[in-house]
């Protein structure tokens, strides 16, 4: 038995809004078996299996130009489609697989934090989006099997090590504009650096002889949490810091 199902009906019966229809009979992907004098339009059960079609194609990630060249075909070539479609999801899966892992980060990050400094916070989310860039870059400065051991640490390691250095950022920056030789300055640049000591898995000593005199670093690659002229109260501390410690400073 043939059943006519006005859009409301149809609307209903396949979970797709009238707006949607509207917008699929404009295209020219779906129209209508019958449209009344009065503009009524009704579909039928072969509009149900078109629709079917739709559906399923759009599932698979087909664009709705794609769609409509298909259902205006007899016979479908799909291996070739399918193909690039299966790359383009696998794409998407690795990016939200991606997205899942930096929110868990960042929320670990956060912890009790209700309210966070946004340039320090989007400066770690920036780090750990690019990671796999930081560490091409260390490569240009470091050696390849250095890189490789600097990385190779646990999940849970390297989240303790950005809550670290989230917390002591927000320390820093509320000590901004204080003597930078102060106890209280100096006490916060000694944690900085062993952070330093404990990723490297070397003393600050070492560390400095393995780097170069001059390094370019990118500003696109490495945002500052910082402004200018913190930076430069910043890199005054550090110096004091290094100095005291009687390590010698190439370069900047």
């Amino acid at each position: 038995m043939k059943h006519n199902y006005s859009i409301g009906e149809f609307s209903k019966k396949t979970n797709v809004s009238i707006r949607t229809l509207h917008y699929y009979d404009e295209l020219n992907i779906l129209k209508p078996s019958f449209v009344s004098e009065k503009g009524r339009r009704f579909y039928s059960d072969n509009d149900l299996i078109e629709l079917q079609k739709i559906i399923t194609l759009k599932f698979l990630g087909f664009t709705l130009e794609e769609i409509k060249t298909l259902l205006r075909s007899n016979k479908w070539n799909l291996q070739d489609s399918l193909s690039y479609q299966k790359k383009e999801m696998m794409k998407k899966q690795q990016q939200i697989e991606k997205i899942i892992t930096t929110l868990d980060r960042a929320l670990h990050l956060i912890d009790q934090n209700k309210e966070v400094d946004p340039a320090i916070f989007t400066s770690l989310i920036n780090s750990i989006q690019m990671e796999e860039e930081h560490k091409e870059w260390l490569k240009t400065i470091l050696d390849e099997n250095r890189v490789n051991q600097l990385f190779k640490i646990s999940d849970e390691k390297q989240k303790e090590i950005e809550r670290t250095f989230f917390n002591l950022s927000v320390k820093l920056k509320k000590l901004v504009g204080m003597d930078p030789s102060c106890d209280e300055v100096q006490a916060v640049v000694e944690e900085y650096i062993k952070l330093a000591e404990d990723v490297a898995n070397t003393s600050i000593h070492s560390l400095m002889e393995e780097l170069p005199d001059q390094i370019d670093d990118d500003p696109w690659l490495f945002p500052s949490p910082f402004t200018v002229e913190e930076e430069e109260w910043i890199a005054k501390a550090f110096e004091i810091y290094l100095k005291n410690s009687g390590v010698e400073i190439h370069g900047d």
